[in-house]
Order: structure tokens, then sequence, then C-alpha cells
């Protein structure tokens, strides 16, 4: 068995879509989730113009490849579906599977975040606003707890859990409550249809995977220079370290994505950030609670922090080369790849030569 695992190098937004859809065409069986949750925005353009902007799903869909939702992954069936029917509407389906201690966003977990990212003003902590911390925190009480398990068994106590969510939980976060009880019900059907469409499995029945990051390893929740700006998720090695001891699997080959610059969205610092870089970026379009994204050149950290996450070889891909020009590009030479998009990238080096 071997896997590989495609991490952000930066601050997320490096090309890990691309580099994931790339792996898949050479072969993986299935795509593993192993941080986060879908506040992801992995996008993946085909030759043949299907382009599609994944989140909960992993970037090997266009490929066929099934999806797997590690116990370290945030299943939100809101997004789910509304991305599934992205999917169909491209008149692509695709198999998801799922660990059952996932744990399950509600749209009051959504609603609490943007109330408290709101509520920070110049203080934001730049938030997606898709309630990721803030289902890791209500996780923490047991009685208010939602995992894929629940969710499989059908249970009971759902709608009592919600109540308490919408009601004194959400007062307690917020100082007022969630008054939705028509969101509510759309939610637990969301629910009882998500457990129909997500099968339940186990690391372990995972051939030759391809690990699928989300954010970057400057995004780590250990990250202490850049709290709070962070994420709430380790964003690098340990989760996939973790689940091939569970798989047993001996050898996994990690691959940094980075851009040939830096990019932020978000709220936080970015070191050497400068105004006067702009990029064309058709997937971190102006958001809300984002902003817009950010543009600095490549820092001299980039090695060091692969590297050391790594703990030991490594591959370190750039993306986005034909953003820059070619006297740019000298320097980078040595960093690895230089073609922008690499599907097929072997089939026209290829045909040149």
């Amino acid at each position: 068995m071997r896997a590989r695992a495609v991490i952000g190098a930066n601050f997320g937004d490096e090309g890990k879509g691309l580099i994931t859809d790339y792996l898949c065409g050479t072969g993986g069986e299935v795509v593993v989730r192993f941080n986060g949750g879908a506040q992801a925005g992995h996008t993946v353009l085909t030759p043949e113009g299907l382009r599609h902007v994944f989140g909960h799903f992993g970037s090997g869909t266009l490929y066929g490849v099934p999806t797997f939702l590690s116990q370290f992954f945030i299943c939100n069936p809101i997004i789910f579906f509304r991305e599934r029917d992205a999917l169909n509407h491209l008149g692509v389906t695709a198999q998801v599977f799922a660990h059952p201690d996932c744990l399950v966003s509600t749209f009051a977990d959504m609603i609490i975040n943007q109330r408290k990212e709101i509520k920070r003003g110049d203080k934001a902590h730049g938030s997606c606003g898709v309630g990721i911390h803030e289902t890791i925190q209500r996780s923490a009480v047991s009685e208010l707890k939602i995992t894929m398990s629940d969710l499989w068994n059908h249970s009971a106590a759902l709608p009592a859990k919600m109540a308490e969510i919408c009601d004194k939980y959400a007062k307690f976060r917020t100082g007022s409550p969630i008054d939705e009880p028509r969101m509510t019900e759309m939610f637990l059907k969301a629910c009882a249809d998500f457990a129909n469409a997500v099968s339940p499995a186990g690391i372990g029945q995972c051939i030759d995977p391809i690990f699928e990051g989300a954010q970057g390893l400057l995004l780590d929740q250990d990250r202490t220079e850049f709290h709070p700006h962070v994420t709430h998720s380790s964003t690098g090695m340990k989760n996939v370290r973790a689940l091939c001891a569970q798989a047993g699997i001996t050898d996994v080959e990690p691959y940094y994505v980075s851009r040939t610059y830096l990019t932020r969205h978000g709220a936080g610092p970015l070191p050497g950030e400068n105004p006067a870089m702009a990029y064309a970026d058709d997937t971190n379009v102006a958001h809300p609670f984002q902003g817009l994204i950010r543009f600095a050149p490549l820092d001299g950290g980039l090695r060091d922090r692969c590297a050391a996450d790594a703990g030991g070889e490594y591959k370190l891909v750039l993306t986005h080369c034909d953003q820059l020009e070619p006297n740019q590009l000298a320097d980078l030479y040595s960093y690895g790849p230089t073609r922008a998009n690499v599907r097929g990238w072997k089939d026209r080096a290829a045909k040149a030569n």
C-alpha cells in the first residue's frame, strides 16, 4: 500500500485541490480528508473546462475517486447537499464515506460563528463563517455533541439537542437565542438525508489513500505566533501519521504545495504583504467575513517549515507559475515543477519532445 499526503505550505489557497486531482490521475484509490471541514475551497479545472470548487468532497471526485471523511473532519449536512447539487449539475456523482466519530456542524454553529466574528469588528479572527471552531467548542459539552454515529443511529435525542443549542447555548455564546424553528426542521431532515447519502467506514478500508489537507502550515492551531488568526485544526502531518498508524501504513509521501508567492484570505498577519501585488483569482473572491485575498512574496522559511513538518523526505510543489515573468521564476526553478496546471502535464511534455 502507498500513501501520499497533500499539505498546504503557507496560509492556505496554495493549490491543494489541483495537486490532489493530479495525484488521483496517477492511480489514487481514495481521497482522505484529514482535517478541517467544508470551509475548504479547493479548485479543480479540467482541460475540457469542467470546473468545481471542492469543500466537502475530495478533490479527486472528477476522476471518480471516492472520498473518506476521517474522524478529524467536521461534517456539515447543509454544505454537503449544496455541493452535491452543484456536482450533479455538472453530471458528476460521488461516493462519500465517513468515520462514525466525525463531528457534525449545525446551522446554529454557523450563526453563532458569524455573530461573534461580526461583533469583533476590526479585530476579526479571519473566520470563514461556517462554524468550524464553534462546532468543536460545542462538542466539548457531551450533552450537545453530535457525530455521524448519532445520525446513522437516528438518535431520538437530536431534536432536544438542537432545541438546547438554539436556546440556552446560543444565548450563552452570543447573548441571544436563535429563534429559527423552520431552519431546525430543515436541518433535522438534512441530517437524515445525510445519513443515507454517506456510508460508514474506517481508515483501514482505504486502499492507496491520498490525504488531502485543508488550510496550511502557517494556520495550524499550534502556530502560537499567529493566534488568534489560525484554524482550530492540525494542518500538517500530525493527523496523517495518526491515520496511517491506525491503517498499518508505514510509508507516506508528503507533497507540500505553495504558490510562487504567499497569499492570505482573511484577517491576520501576512509577512511581507505587498498591496502592489495583484493576481487574478476566480476562487478567492471578496468574502463577507474574509474580505479580499492578499499577496506577499514567498518567505524564506518555506523549506524549513516543510522539512520540520515532514520529518524526512518530502516533495515541494509550486503552482501558479504562469503568473510570474520568466525572470521572476529564475530563482524558483530548484523548488519543483513550473507548470500552473499539472493535469495531463506528462502527456503534454511527451508530445512536446
